[in-house]
């Protein structure tokens, strides 16, 4: 497993930065590999914003992001710079049930 995070800094519209993510949310869903993604907004400073995405491994993500239909749909900077990280999962845990 594979988390890939990016921290994204406003320097557009905050509405069109979730309407872009929204369409890449989308492409993702359909991808062979793809698990999971949570785009959030930081409390503390509304202009970031931080897009955690699980895949299954690096090839499945690779593959994913090597398409044209991603790079159409990624546009995010147009509005926004990025710091983008591939991770290795090292720890997780979740409350009992």
């Amino acid at each position: 497993m594979v988390v890939f995070v990016n921290k994204l800094t406003l320097n557009g519209s905050a509405r069109e930065l979730e309407e872009i993510y929204a369409g890449v949310a989308a492409f993702f869903a359909a991808q062979p590999g793809f698990v999971s993604y949570q785009f959030l907004r930081s409390e503390s400073d509304p202009d970031v914003y931080i897009n955690i995405a699980t895949w299954t491994d690096e090839e499945s993500f690779r593959r994913a992001t090597r398409q044209e239909a991603f790079r159409v749909a990624t546009r995010v900077g147009r509005v926004s710079t990025g710091d983008p990280h591939l991770c290795s999962v090292v720890l997780s845990g979740q409350a009992p049930s």
